[in-house]
């Protein structure tokens, strides 16, 4: 067993291996990117790939484009601080992935749309949409503004890059990448970048629980459950469900609920190459993902039981950067440089799906929602000027971000729970919903998550505070049920003051799910919604009471 006598490694020692390593992964990724750039030639291949990627390829895209940097640091330093509840975290993210299919992801194939701001034009008009636009926007921006600054840290701490450098050069690769393959080369690159990703995660840590004593070193998922004895002895509180029943509920609210409305994810699905290759490439998801997750928390667990049995004392805002120290402290330098290549590579697959969210909703949806007569050839060229345009506008947000928006990365999702989830969601299985609903309900969702959240307006606070706060869990309490009352409630009472084309909304909904335009109504009966709201009231009061503390 290494044993270490109150200190740790905190950068490297030697770059030049390392240094190989990461710039060789990079251009690895710029091959593949080279090697599909004569596939696009339109905005289908752009943005979905022409909907040719199959089930594997897809579902590991997914996995790569679902872990970003937060999973190598981020995650790592959530289980040193929540320890066995983060399980649940987890558990609520993967859960996302199937629910998008689910609920929404293959039905809207169906349409041809390549973002939920063009689903949301379609079924509740232009208004609704460019709303949804800006909102995924913002969400997006939000997003991908943590993986550029996560990025250009990583670069400025562990090679002592000056921060400014290392954001334009990180800005460079991923606006380079994309901008040359397009969605053939991102999705092929996350492919690639979840084996990188994989493999950095593993095989080192076979190692380091080898070390650690570990009987079972060769299978991390499980091969630290031999250490869990000692670990009790060493921290008694890491297997403590530390939190009460509302904080799991508030858990789901945001983060498996909030993903639905990510466009990066319902882009994936749109790629596949058939709504049965959409349901392989979740179940590849599923499988994939839970195994890095399982992996991940195996750091996490290493580090904790590492950092006390040594002594280290190690601060609570460097522990995102365990993964890298206990890499350091085990296998040296070379190791730890795969380790950051790993790390680079899920920042790489996230910011690069956001990248192309935003290009597609500015470039194709808000387009199309002006009206504006644009060639085809042209639109594509203008989804690359957007792709370079979003990468200028995070580089420069980065240099002075706003506050709020570096706090927490999973913030967006409880913005996306209470303002984006609810009415896609709905729109595709009630033919009832509409703009009148839709529109307050978007607004009250977004609004209550900014109001409630500590991040804008800190004297205004809620819930029980401290890390559930600060990941806008709290907030997507309130936001989410009152989002849903509002556009149930809305669209019901717009039926009888409003001007709704009701024969409209139903071939929509019918379209959606592949019926036939015979006319038939179809999900339109007010009872599931009124049902649905009437669940969402106790469910509000609830979220109001006092939480404990």
């Amino acid at each position: 067993m290494v044993v270490l006598q109150g200190s740790y490694q905190q950068t490297f020692e030697q770059l030049g291996l390392p240094l190989v390593i990461i710039v060789g992964s990079i251009l690895l990724y710029f091959a593949v990117s080279y090697y599909f750039r004569q596939r696009v030639s339109d905005t289908a291949d752009l943005y979905v790939a022409d909907r040719s990627i199959g089930s594997i390829v897809n579902g590991a895209a997914m996995s790569a484009s679902w872990e970003s940097l937060a999973t190598f640091m981020g995650v790592v330093a959530l289980i040193v601080s929540l320890q066995l509840p983060f399980i649940a975290m987890w558990a609520n993210f993967m859960l996302s992935i199937p629910l998008i299919v689910l609920l929404y992801g293959q039905t809207l194939r169906r349409l041809g749309v390549y973002t939920p701001a063009k689903f949301c034009q379609q079924r509740y008009g232009r208004s609704m949409g460019m709303l949804m636009a800006l909102l995924l926007v913002l969400v997006m921006l939000m997003y991908a503004l943590g993986q550029f600054i996560g990025l250009a840290k990583v670069a400025n701490v562990l090679f002592g890059w000056p921060f400014e450098l290392s954001l334009v050069v990180i800005a460079v690769i991923v606006v380079g990448y994309i901008v040359l393959g397009g969605m053939f080369g991102v999705s092929y690159n996350a492919a690639l970048q979840f084996v990188i990703m994989f493999t950095a995660a593993y095989i080192p840590m076979a190692f380091v629980l080898n070390d650690l004593g570990a009987s079972g070193w060769w299978f991390p998922p499980l091969g630290y459950t031999s250490l869990t004895d000692e670990m009790v002895q060493t921290f008694p509180g890491f297997f403590d469900l530390t939190f009460g029943l509302k904080w799991y509920v508030a858990l789901f609210l945001a983060m498996a609920l909030g993903p639905i409305g990510m466009p990066h994810m319902a882009q994936r699905v749109f790629t596949s190459d058939s709504i049965e290759g959409g349901r392989r490439s979740v179940l590849w998801f599923v499988a994939l993902t839970g195994l890095l997750f399982a992996v991940m928390y195996s750091v996490g667990f290493a580090g904790v039981f590492w950092a006390n049995q040594q002594g280290l004392d190690i601060p609570q805002a460097d522990f995102d950067k365990m993964i890298f120290y206990i890499n350091f402290a085990f296998n040296g330098d070379t190791i730890t440089g795969y380790v950051v290549a790993g790390a680079l590579a899920g920042a790489l697959s996230t910011v690069s799906g956001h990248m192309m969210a935003i290009s597609a909703t500015v470039a194709n949806d808000l387009v199309d929602m002006f009206d504006v007569d644009v060639p085809e050839d042209r639109k594509t060229r203008l989804g690359y000027v957007t792709i370079v345009g979003a990468g200028l506008v995070i580089a420069l947000l980065a240099l002075n971000p706003p506050a709020f928006l570096v706090v927490s990365i999973l913030w967006a999702f409880s913005l996306a729970a209470a303002a984006i989830t609810p009415v896609i969601v709905l729109g595709v299985w009630s033919s009832r919903v509409n703009r009148y609903g839709a529109i307050p309900a978007s607004v009250v969702g977004a609004l209550v998550v900014v109001v409630f959240s500590p991040h804008v307006l800190p004297g205004i606070t809620f819930g029980a505070g401290g890390i559930t706060s600060a990941l806008g869990m709290d907030a997507a309490f309130v936001a989410v049920p009152l989002s849903i009352i509002v556009l149930v409630v809305g669209s019901l009472l717009g039926e009888r003051v409003g001007s709704i084309d009701d024969r409209e909304n139903q071939r929509l909904v019918n379209e959606i799910h592949g019926y036939p335009a015979d006319g038939r109504r179809r999900f339109s009966s007010a009872w599931p919604l009124l049902v649905l709201a009437a669940l969402c009231v106790p469910l509000l009061v609830w979220g109001l009471a006092a939480w404990p503390a």
